[in-house]
């Protein structure tokens, strides 16, 4: 065949569909298209290590696409800086992850143009001296914005194709399609319905305009609340759909027990979201290093009397505590998300928040660590300060009515919760030793003896150990996902 016969039929599939090869995983039911590639032996959905089985289809191109603009390598470039600024990232993530372990696809998206046509009012406040001044002020929005993008294949997940979405000069970027830009590379169909993301759009345009409006009041001092403001545009933006296009994507994925990690860049802007789940044993190894620091230092500068020791300890419980609690509530929120009916629409508000929820984790995963360790810093100076000036009170009242009011703060954070019995038994073991604590300093069984106070510190600071292993396993949950099942799943569903 000679070039301008080539070139004839590249132009002619360009508009028509065209044979590639289906690739569909046994294990979740997610397929692939393949043009002129290897055979695939693993997922990049499900992780699974499996031989994708192969079959001839028919494909439909949209009419535009977006080539790739950065390569696998300076992909896995972002993906280990990403590891390294990630206080103690999982092992494995850095010894079975490699360059090979991503795979290019092109993921198909729809378009929309939208608008965002209404007046808002913003309220204000301004502080002067003692007195907090409120204000109203009105402002006009008309703004229209063509190229918002939402992924329409059902085998991305939205959260992540919604972090990594191209926000500026798509529709300059974008080139009509031909066959030629699959070749290596695979690529999604677009099988979700368009009108499921208009809210998606809509919320976009509320967002977009809102940026746009704020910076002519950068001149004001006041604070502004956008809230109410939000809810008062959702009627008032609009969006229509305008058709399909292929974004390139670079996706990984690694099986992790009964859950599955994914890490994908947008092969456009270079945006990465990636789970990263931590390393336990290796986080146990700097805890109890850090530990060792801060005893040898409390014991060469401080004196601490044995009701101050478990004070501290029944205050790190607490914590402790707060923070399983915490991550549960956040647990049971995802898992609730993750158990609703595939392929419900939701509205524009809820999609906004979804919006700022979204940016608010992209924002923690480009944080490169150095948040956490001024914090650490922070709370360890704050300990010993507050540790020093505590060890100067002799009164033991202070002490038995402090663990007194500590013990029943434990008690309201664990006895009202409905499912107690998905509670780590560290919380009990706690709970159990500060009672004990409290009896000894109240009723002073044991004459003063400093020896049972230090046996009821070693058990509740074992509570607080179990605790915080118990933590580290539900926050390395919260950084995967459900193993996927795509026969199910329609689109559109919720974070």
């Amino acid at each position: 065949m000679s070039i301008a016969e080539a070139d004839e039929k590249e132009a002619r599939q360009a508009g028509s569909s065209f044979d590639m090869e289906l690739l569909t995983c046994p294990t979740c039911g997610a397929g692939i298209h393949a043009l002129n590639t290897a055979a695939a032996a693993f997922c990049s959905y499900c992780g699974s290590s499996v031989m994708l089985e192969k079959q001839e289809a028919q494909y439909d191109p949209p009419e535009k696409v977006i080539p790739f603009q950065i390569t696998r390598e300076q992909c896995f470039e972002k993906y280990q800086s990403m590891l390294k600024g990630s206080f103690c990232a999982d092992h494995r993530l850095k010894e079975h992850i490699s360059a090979d372990s991503f795979r290019g696809i092109y993921v198909p998206y729809h378009t929309y143009n939208a608008s965002v046509d209404g007046t808002m009012t913003l309220e204000g406040h301004e502080d002067k001296g003692n007195t907090t001044y409120y204000y109203k002020t009105q402002v006009k929005l008309d703004h229209r914005y063509e190229g918002i993008m939402h992924d329409a294949s059902r085998e991305m997940p939205d959260n992540i194709s919604e972090s990594i979405s191209i926000a500026h000069g798509a529709q300059e970027r974008m080139v009509p399609f031909s066959p030629a830009y699959l070749s290596g590379f695979y690529a999604d169909v677009a099988d979700t319905d368009p009108d499921v993301y208009v809210p998606y759009a809509k919320s976009e345009a509320i967002r977009k305009g809102l940026e746009d409006t704020l910076p002519r009041l950068k001149d004001d001092s006041l604070s502004y609340s956008m809230s109410e403001a939000e809810k008062a545009l959702t009627s008032k933006a609009h969006a229509t759909y305008t058709g399909d296009a292929l974004l390139p994507v670079w996706f990984m994925s690694m099986k992790s027990g009964k859950r599955v990690l994914y890490a994908v860049q947008n092969a456009v802007t270079g945006e990465m979201w990636a789970d990263i789940p931590m390393d336990i044993p290796r986080f146990a190894l700097v805890a109890l290093a850090l530990a060792a620091a801060l005893y040898a230092l409390f014991q060469n500068y401080l004196a601490l009397r044995p009701e101050m020791v478990m004070i501290t300890a029944m205050l790190l419980a607490l914590f402790a505590q707060w923070a399983v609690n915490s991550r549960r509530t956040r647990m049971k929120e995802k898992e609730m998300m993750e158990a609703v009916i595939q392929g419900e629409t939701v509205d524009v508000q809820d999609r906004v928040n979804k919006m700022k929820r979204l940016e608010k984790r992209v924002a923690r995963q480009n944080n490169h660590g150095i948040f956490r360790y001024l914090g650490i810093f922070a709370l360890g100076a704050a300990s010993y300060l507050s540790m020093d000036l505590l060890s100067g009170l002799d009164n033991i009242r202070i002490y038995k009515y402090g663990s007194l009011a500590l013990l029943v703060v434990m008690g309201l954070m664990i006895l009202p919760l409905g499912d107690r019995s998905k509670l780590p038994f560290g919380c009990f073991v706690t709970f159990a030793a500060m009672a004990a604590g409290t009896a000894i300093l109240l009723l002073d069984p044991f004459h003063s003896a400093d020896m049972p106070i230090y046996i009821v510190t070693l058990a509740i600071m074992a509570g607080v150990i179990w605790e915080c292993l118990e933590l580290l396993k539900l926050y390395n949950k919260s950084c995967s996902n459900t193993l996927p099942q795509f026969e199910s799943h329609q689109g559109g569903e919720l974070l």
